[in-house]
């Protein structure tokens, strides 16, 4: 076994770890089961990847994220690490070869979603893996007490029965007492045992303030923050309607949301990581795998529906240890709008089967057939078909997901990727005689290297502009190899996907777990209604709401949050004196906090 400060240095450039790093790391070297409760930005990846190249062999890694994986897979290949994932975006050729790679040993990392433990193409390689270590990422998906609960985890632990003293390593950066103890249960840990991060943050101030003109204070933050921002909105087009207000005022913002292309998005990201623009105006669709350690200010123009979430984006600020704000901006009718939510979040059934339906329809997915396919997925589309309003189309099919017949995906970019299958005498023969298409396939095998021993991310504009062909030409020469079975070719996809996990059923007659339905509901509003107390008048300090939320032990008011600078303003000046909103924290110009 490998030294692990040796792996540090080789693979990070790193002398040491950070706080929990190395005990974590160590409890996996010694065979413990081990869930890490870690907040966003401290590392967790390092966590199980220093010990998979420690150890040897392959860890299994299962995430539902698939734009995660794609990126976590592309940073260990950067550091010299063996790594791939499964994902419904590749072909099932693809699948087949990077599964058999991996009962090879060929990789030190082998990500998967949680629904492919269920297939026969891993079912059948999983014996022969060298596994020795499984990772769950988003562990609280597990747990039916988690805000986002995802029935195909708990297909998790039959990977125990063919590995039962592998090591399994369980992550999340937010879970109440309730779920650590059901995410242990559910993952048949052999002991209880837990890493524990402190959920207190004492570099950032947590703000709610309450008032109709939400904008005015945006503004009035803005103007007086230094350092970068982040700020959630609820609704794409509130992204741009919010930046161009930003814009107006010479702070300069950019825009990120599910609706924009991956390039669009590539490109203001890096823009506010480069600090070209200081304020990323966003939908929550912004933040995963985000480390920049100089936002000092992260607003919500709205509440999200749970603290879970709110802790998790708010979080985003101070990463650098120097002081932050995380301010909630509200109004008096958030609450109802909160609660609102979550009741819509919940379509009836008849609602469920049109988009079920619609879906088929779309698809020309016949009854009984489909089963473990990935589809790509046109809300908008989706929702003139089915008559359905967009927001109940989403709500729909995570009412299917949480029954178990379908699993969603974000988009994730994939681009396109060409593996040649055909013998090297073949491609020798096509190249010399197909005086149409040789100089294609020699263009080809110029401009890439490895096509015969696994797929090779391709761009077909280039290949088209270096051979002087239009695009179409060269895009139905692809796949008409593709049919002859010459080439493998899976053209770039970036839609959202919607795999189903059963054969498609007759949605006339389908019914969903109903009591199963109703306990996510309930739970849904219980988590909201903490979100609407937190939020709320009554609490005394904000980040000792936070913390016992979570189970934490409070060591007292924070003297940060308003609540707690309201109670000090309230006994050492007279009432009419409002000034510590602008003078200290720059937040409400005169307005009191909530």
């Amino acid at each position: 076994m490998k030294d692990i400060h040796q792996v540090l240095r080789t693979h990070w450039g790193f002398d040491g770890f950070r706080p929990l790093q190395e005990p974590i790391v160590r409890d996996i070297l010694a065979g413990r089961d081990t869930l890490a409760l870690l907040p966003t930005g401290a590392g967790k990846s390092l966590c199980f990847q220093v010990p998979a190249v420690a150890m040897g062999g392959t860890s299994i890694v299962i995430s539902p994220l698939i734009a995660l994986m794609r990126d976590q897979v592309l940073h260990a290949r950067g550091r010299g690490i063996t790594a791939a994932a499964v994902t419904s975006a590749m072909s099932r050729r693809e699948i087949d070869n990077t599964l058999e790679d991996a009962a090879l040993g060929r990789f030190t990392l082998l990500y998967i979603a949680p629904e492919r433990i269920g297939t026969e193409l891993f079912r059948a390689r999983l014996p022969r893996m060298p596994v020795k270590q499984i990772v769950v990422d988003e562990a609280h998906c597990i747990s039916q007490w988690g805000f986002d609960f995802r029935p195909s985890y708990r297909r998790i632990p039959e990977l125990r029965v063919h590995f039962p003293n592998v090591p399994v390593l369980a992550l999340t950066a937010t879970a109440t007492p309730d779920v650590v103890e059901d995410i242990q249960e559910q993952l048949g840990f052999r002991a209880h045992h837990v890493r524990r991060a402190p959920f207190a943050r004492p570099e950032l101030t947590f703000w709610v303030a309450r008032g109709e003109d939400k904008h005015g204070r945006l503004l009035r933050i803005a103007q007086r923050t230094t350092g970068s921002g982040i700020i959630y909105v609820r609704e794409r087009r509130s992204t741009h309607r919010t930046a161009d207000l930003l814009e107006h005022h010479d702070i300069t913002s950019g825009t990120y949301h599910a609706g924009l292309s991956h390039e669009e998005r590539d490109r203001a990201q890096a823009e506010w990581m480069a600090g070209r623009v200081r304020f990323m105006v966003a939908t929550n669709a912004f933040g995963m795998g985000i480390d920049k350690g100089d936002v000092r200010v992260v607003v919500h123009l709205a509440p999200p529906d749970d603290i879970e979430s709110y802790y998790q984006e708010a979080g985003r600020a101070g990463r650098d240890g120097k002081s932050a704000h995380a301010i909630l901006l509200v109004d008096d009718q958030d609450a109802g709008r909160v609660r609102d939510r979550v009741r819509a979040a919940f379509p009836d059934l008849s609602q469920v089967r049109r988009v079920y339906q619609a879906f088929a329809d779309m698809h020309r997915i016949a009854i009984g057939t489909g089963a473990l396919e990935a589809y790509p997925l046109d809300l908008r589309a989706l929702a003139e078909r089915s008559g359905e309003h967009a927001a109940t189309v989403m709500h729909a099919l995570k009412a299917l997901e949480l029954d178990g017949t379908i699993a969603l995906s974000d988009g994730a970019r994939s681009p396109s990727r060409i593996r040649i299958l055909a013998s090297p005498a073949t491609i020798h023969a096509l190249r010399v005689n197909d005086a149409r298409n040789g100089p294609l396939m020699e263009t080809l095998l110029r401009l890439y290297g490895g096509l015969h021993e696994g797929p090779v991310i391709v761009e077909e504009e280039r290949i088209a502009r270096t051979v002087g062909r239009p695009l179409d030409e060269v895009l139905a020469v692809l796949r008409e190899w593709h049919r002859q079975e010459l080439i493998d070719h899976v053209p770039r996809n970036d839609a959202p996907l919607v795999t189903l996990l059963v054969p498609r059923r007759d949605a006339a007659i389908m019914m969903l777990d109903r009591k199963a339905l109703a306990d996510r509901e309930r739970r849904a509003s219980t988590r909201a209604e903490a979100m609407i107390t937190y939020f709320g008048p009554s609490v005394d300090c904000r980040e000792q709401q936070l913390l016992t939320y979570f189970g934490e032990q409070s060591p007292g008011a924070c003297g940060r949050c308003d609540r707690c600078q309201k109670r000090q303003r309230d006994t050492t000046s007279p009432l009419h004196e409002r000034d510590i909103d602008v003078e200290r924290w720059a937040i409400d110009q005169g307005e009191h906090p909530a």
